[in-house]
């Protein structure tokens, strides 16, 4: 990754001060084009106000990741209006998140790195200043990740995802006994410098999945991690379908990508049969089965009777309701627990769920193949040259 910020030339510069030292945690917010979208100033304030809150024992920076809108504009705008207590990172040319992550933690020397996006809100983060000492005291640990809670929304397209994200929530605890988890999300977690450096240092830099690869490669290197659900990220998600599929295949190229740079490491952990490799080879065969699923539903239709094809529906619709279910066996999973008292929205979900498994997953895989068959070609043609 060094070399890869070296050769494109990418700088950073503050915009003011920079952090100082003393401090053990910095939060790193970064940022594309934001200034472009309603609210850019209310988020500016949001980020300014936690700065502020919590001046004596976290930096709050700003990172602008090359924008090409009015970003900077607006935001030295309001570093001059406010004394603001935000440090500015201005980074150039764009270095696709990751870099842009890299560059700023090689220029601050927290020992702790909290990363968010600039649409999360953080509650509850005196909890990980609480916790620190948890990290500290193990080296083993790379850090923690909080609880990811859907907030501001109205409508079916919300309430799905609050079940959604309840039922992704369950599955920690199933990764707790040894430390490993598929995701440390980048919109709410905290590591070790020392350990985001090594990771991040052997990055591809790619944008879609760079939570994912981040993950694996804390785990390739032995780092184990911890959930702190006591800190809630409070995102903002798709309040529209079409909104929600976009989102969903880039996070889905983004496992297809992880998975096709780090399959040797997947398929060791599915040979172990531990705990990553468990949940690994499930999701493996849930993603193969909804993209065969319109297949499977022609092949019985061909071959069967319609009593045989509905009760094929019903046991897939089941088993979607009975998996949905399991939130109501987890008392921190209140949001979740909603869907039920909402029985019209209960009785949608898998419907919804499998059509959205199935656009963005589709629109994943054909997104890949197409970019694999790219990256292929581009030597051919220098040969032929």
């Amino acid at each position: 990754m060094l070399e890869h910020l070296a050769q494109r030339g990418i700088a950073l510069r503050w915009i003011g001060d920079a952090p100082q030292h003393g401090k053990d945690m910095a939060m790193l917010i970064p940022q594309f084009n934001e200034g472009s979208k309603d609210g850019f100033e209310c988020r500016l304030a949001y980020f300014d106000s936690f700065a502020r809150k919590y001046q004596d024992s976290i930096d709050v920076v700003l990172i602008d990741d090359g924008s090409t809108d009015a970003s900077m504009h607006k935001i030295n705008a309001y570093q001059k209006a406010n004394d603001t207590k935000l440090y500015i990172a201005s980074i150039s040319p764009n270095a696709q998140k990751v870099g842009a992550l890299f560059k700023t933690i090689l220029n601050v020397d927290h020992p702790y790195i909290i990363l968010s996006d600039f649409d999360t809100d953080i509650k509850g983060i005196e909890e990980l200043l609480v916790n620190a000492v948890m990290l500290k005291r193990d080296p083993d640990l790379m850090g923690c990740y909080f609880k990811m809670v859907p907030f501001e929304g109205t409508g079916n397209v919300f309430a799905f995802q609050q079940l959604e994200y309840a039922l992704q929530r369950s599955i920690y605890s199933f990764h707790k006994r040894e430390g490993s988890v598929r995701v440390m999300p980048g919109a709410a977690s905290c590591y070790k410098r020392k350990a985001l450096l090594s990771i991040y240092s052997a990055h591809s830099g790619l944008r879609n999945g760079e939570d994912r690869e981040a993950t694996l490669l804390g785990l390739k290197m032995k780092y184990k991690t911890m959930y702190l659900d006591s800190v809630l990220a409070m995102t903002r998600p798709p309040l529209s379908f079409s909104a929600l599929v976009n989102q969903r295949i880039r996070w889905n190229l983004g496992y297809f990508e992880t998975f096709d740079k780090e399959r040797d490491y997947y398929l060791k952990q599915i040979g172990k049969l531990n705990r990553f490799g468990i949940v690994t080879l499930v999701d493996m065969l849930v993603v193969v089965f909804i993209l065969c699923l319109p297949a499977l539903f022609l092949l019985i239709g061909l071959t069967a009777d319609a009593r045989e094809l509905m009760l094929f529906s019903m046991v897939i619709y089941l088993v979607y309701i009975i998996w949905a279910a399991r939130v109501l066996f987890d008392p921190a999973e209140q949001a979740g627990k909603k869907m039920f008292s909402h029985i019209g929205s209960l009785v949608i979900f898998p419907l919804f769920k499998i059509a959205l498994d199935f656009c963005s997953w589709g629109g994943a895989l054909l997104k890949f193949v197409r970019i694999r068959k790219s990256r292929i070609s581009i030597p051919k043609e220098v040969e032929a040259v």
